[in-house]
């Protein structure tokens, strides 16, 4: 090859370099390190926005293109690299004339001549683009993790909810399940260790009458400290209904120890507690049952420990029980108790009572709550607390819940001739009963005006793609004219999918919500978004446990649309209702 054509290649190559440090904005620089001069391209002027003469610079022009904070690493940089001959990388900021800023990442190397010239040779590169792109990548993922410790936040706050009583902030049933399902599952013989203790309030109903439900709230709080005080820090204690409560003892001692903390659990809590000025006394039974073989179950022991508190209701309350297996005969009791429901539907002894229910706008009567009670032939009229537990598992709720459908149309007849009209009668219904294939048969027999029953499902509703039968009922009971509510709403698993999907007529807001909302910002922030929500969807709202007139003048502030609760009434008997609607209209009407 001729010097003509090496030319050519060597003009051609370097074309191809110039396109290459073009497209990467890439400037080259040499230092020769003997004479301290230093050569810059063109693009290495534009790269630190000098301009270009003659390529000449030198360190101080280099050093003050730079920020003033990377000038000491930069020259820290250099003088390391040759120093110990390594390749030279730093990445420095330049502040050009307008203020504007350029990072320039700088990658050199020391050659030696054979005559042992020295020079630093290397290329720059603008990596502004980069820099920001990671700021913004590294600005977005502070971000995203701000948003995921928040969203871990949430989930604990809702866990943390979900398994505590909100009142109190003690463990709740769900947390007691989990503990004693995770105490069976146990394949050691830890079991031997552990006592449970199942804690009842006594005289907490007349509280709850006489001074009312924000009496009794205060008195179980003041009960959960009284527990939590009296535990060691292994132990759990839940309440597990209005006013029960369960200690789950580990490590558990002997039985002397254990009689010595109940007795001084039952001392403590026989203190009178003073409520507004007026002094409140309660007592408390306990149950105990404790673990004494391997592999026991947990679920059962709860059992055992209820047997137990049981007799030390029977015995005269504000004690303890131990369970014994003499116990057992607590059975034949319960089964007593089954046999006389049985008896009860025969003889006609079950009757529906009634909660009025009020326009939050008028106060004029809107409709009545049903509400089943036992007429029993020894201890009067017994509350749906005393029987229905048992009456569940005799598989007899759907029973009672036709025959009180049936003898409300009746009261609501006979209420009508004598000049009563009401517009609207709420029934409970249980779970069993929607899951039961012979439903809406059953209510096709009955002459329903639409709207003029609602069927008021009392349990946690929560439906999933499998509920056929549950969703074929609840859409052929809409048909037949009978308005489908919501109870317990905002406390139980009721989501705004099943809303979606049920679309009942009403929410009924629980009143552990509503009781507290006077003088609570979280209560009704959190009762306005039920109702918005509600009425978003074309829902009306109840709201029960209205205490006094300044709750109802307060949710009917919050929209809500119906009142139920003492402010207004008791539940009264079919009597008893006629003779308070007709006394209230009379002084409405005067």
């Amino acid at each position: 090859m001729g010097l003509y054509e090496r030319e050519q290649d060597l003009e051609k190559l370097s074309r191809r370099l110039d396109l290459a440090l073009d497209s990467y904005r890439c400037g080259m620089w040499e230092a020769d390190l003997d004479s301290n001069v230093t050569y810059w391209d063109e693009r290495m002027h534009q790269l630190y926005g000098l301009v270009y003469t003659d390529g000449a610079t030198n360190e101080a022009t280099w050093l003050n293109a730079l920020h003033p904070d990377d000038r000491g690493s930069a020259l820290s940089a250099v003088n390391t690299a040759i120093g110990a001959r390594e390749t030279y990388v730093h990445q420095a900021r330049v502040v050009l004339t307008e203020g504007a800023v350029r990072h320039i990442r700088s990658v050199g190397k020391l050659h030696v001549s054979p005559e042992g010239r020295r020079k630093l040779v290397g290329i720059a590169l603008d990596v502004t683009d980069d820099v920001v792109m990671t700021e913004q990548l590294r600005a977005a993922k502070a971000m995203a993790d701000a948003k995921n410790a928040e969203l871990e936040q949430a989930r604990i706050r809702i866990e943390h909810n979900s398994l505590h009583d909100p009142l109190t902030g003690l463990g709740n049933r769900r947390m007691l399940d989990k503990a004693l399902e995770r105490l069976t599952g146990q394949n050691t013989d830890a079991l031997q260790s552990i006592a449970i203790l199942h804690i009842d309030l006594d005289r907490f109903k007349q509280i709850n009458d006489t001074l009312g439900h924000a009496a009794g709230d205060a008195m179980l709080v003041h009960a959960s400290e009284i527990l939590r005080s009296n535990m060691a820090p292994g132990d759990m204690v839940a309440r597990i209904g209005g006013d029960e409560f369960v200690v789950v003892v580990t490590g558990a001692p002997g039985a002397a120890e254990l009689a010595a903390l109940c007795d001084r659990i039952i001392a403590e809590m026989r203190q009178p507690v003073d409520y507004n000025g007026f002094p409140c006394r309660f007592g408390v039974s306990i149950g105990v049952a404790v673990a004494r073989q391997a592999h026991a179950d947990a679920r059962k022991l709860l059992v055992n420990a209820d047997m137990a508190l049981y007799r030390a209701k029977e015995n005269g309350r504000n004690r303890y029980q131990f369970f014994t297996q003499m116990l057992q005969a607590e059975v034949v009791t319960a089964k007593r108790v089954a046999d006389e429901i049985l008896e009860g539907i025969e003889r006609d002894e079950f009757v529906p009572w009634y909660q009025p229910q009020f326009d939050a706008s008028t106060l004029a009567l809107s409709g009545v709550e049903a509400l089943i009670r036992w007429r029993h032939p020894r201890q009067g009229i017994l509350t749906p607390d005393k029987f229905l537990a048992i009456a569940d598992e005799l598989n007899v709720t759907a029973a009672l819940d036709r025959l009180v459908l049936e003898k409300s149309l009746a009261d609501q007849m006979r209420w009508a001739a004598a000049g009563l009209r009401v517009p609207k009668i709420s029934v409970n219904v249980s779970a069993k009963r929607l899951q039961d294939e012979r439903l809406l048969a059953s209510l096709e027999g009955l002459s329903i005006v639409p709207g003029q029953i609602s069927f008021e499902l009392v349990e946690s509703i929560f439906l999933d793609e499998s509920d056929d039968i549950v969703t074929a009922n609840i859409e052929g009971i809409k048909k037949l004219g009978i308005d489908i509510e919501i109870d317990d709403f905002g406390t139980g698993h009721t989501s705004i999918v099943s809303l979606l999907k049920i679309k009942p007529k009403r929410l009924k807001i629980d009143r552990q919500l509503v009781v507290p909302v006077l003088g609570a910002r979280t209560e009704q922030a959190l009762i306005r978004s039920i109702i918005d929500i509600a009425r978003s969807l074309g829902i009306e709202t109840v709201a029960e446990g209205v205490e006094t007139m300044a709750h109802a003048e307060m949710l009917g502030i919050l929209g809500c649309d119906l009142l139920q609760g003492y402010a207004f009434s008791k539940p009264l008997s079919a009597e008893n209702f006629l003779a308070f609607a007709t006394d209230r209209g009379l002084r409405l009407a005067s």
